[in-house]
């Protein structure tokens, strides 16, 4: 994969970044030329996550006596910030190689060795950062998208409410409407003499008003007469068979 961005710095220049100065002054003092640092961003991880390779290159002395080339290179999170690291590792790379008495060199690697491990706490702490970052940086797109879907949420309410309350307006309307229809009907049937227009059934037969039937069986022979010996006198048809 090509890298997505280069870039390079040159002491020497006038610039005033932390150790910058100290740095580029002992490599004058020591005959050296201007220490140089290239940086190019890679997207090689797991995550997706940017990072920045930092090599610094600090030449030795060219005429006698020379000196060693210091050349190392590490990765780190951001331009800026693997610059200033590359500074500081450098300074301390550069006083240990031409430091002359054996004790203070001894003193001097484990410094550089303290250096290095602090360095690498700081690469774990800064990778946890990033992650920290993105975890939060996905909580806040998911607390936006839960805010839009909750302002949607509560126009959808409002327009509902809205609906609600027009047509409870609307009934409220027509219940005064079919109210005074039924009043101006009352008022016609007053003036018409008791003529039901709405349909009633004041006009309708009830069976109450009718009486039951009699039985054509029964016969009430309290109206005639009875004869002296008590007995009344009934005429009956009698079928007699020839």
């Amino acid at each position: 994969m090509e890298p997505t961005n280069v870039k390079f710095y040159q002491l020497g220049n006038g610039g005033d970044l932390i150790f910058e100065r100290d740095l580029d002054g002992l490599s004058e003092h020591l005959g050296r030329p201007h220490p140089e640092f290239h940086g190019v961003e890679v997207n090689d991880q797991h995550g997706g996550e940017l990072q920045w390779v930092i090599t610094a290159d600090l030449r030795g002395k060219v005429e006698p006596p020379t000196s060693e080339r210091i050349l190392f290179s590490f990765r780190e999170s951001s331009w800026l910030d693997g610059l200033a690291r590359a500074l500081q590792e450098g300074l301390a790379r550069l006083c240990g190689q031409n430091v002359m008495h054996p004790q203070l060199r001894h003193h001097v690697d484990h410094l550089d060795y303290m250096l290095f491990q602090t360095q690498k706490e700081l690469d774990n702490s800064r990778g946890y950062a990033n992650q920290t970052h993105f975890a939060l940086t996905q909580h806040g797109e998911a607390i936006r998208m839960l805010n839009k879907d909750r302002k949607s949420l509560r126009l959808q309410r409002a327009k509902k409410d809205a609906t609600i309350v027009r047509l409870r307006a609307k009934i409220a309307a027509l219940e005064i409407t079919v109210k005074a229809q039924e009043d101006q009907l009352r008022e016609i049937e007053e003036d018409d003499g008791g003529i039901d227009l709405q349909g009633g059934g004041a006009f309708l037969s009830d069976d109450d008003d009718f009486e039951e039937d009699e039985d054509p069986e029964e016969v009430d022979y309290e109206f005639l007469e009875a004869a002296e010996d008590g007995i009344i006198p009934i005429d009956v048809d009698v079928d007699v068979e020839e």
